[in-house]
């Protein structure tokens, strides 16, 4: 088990509702412990175990919410 923290560029959110909305929906993802995601800066931070899950699956259910994602660069 390792836990990490990893950014996500977000793309589509436009009010805090958005925010909101893709934090409710990684939190039910296996493995994840902690999501911040800020509409303002389009920026989503995830702390999860990557022994559950990964940023393929991240990225999957951010778009499965109806916004962008990808990993930023680090």
């Amino acid at each position: 088990m390792t836990i990490v923290t990893r950014r996500f560029t977000t793309t589509g959110m436009h009010c805090p509702s958005c925010s909101t909305l893709i934090q409710m929906d990684l939190k039910d993802v296996a493995g994840v412990s902690g999501v911040t995601s800020d509409h303002r800066t389009g920026v989503t931070e995830v702390t999860y175990d990557d022994s559950l899950t990964g940023s393929e699956q991240i990225v999957a259910a951010v778009m499965k919410a109806g916004y962008g994602a990808e990993l930023a660069g680090e």
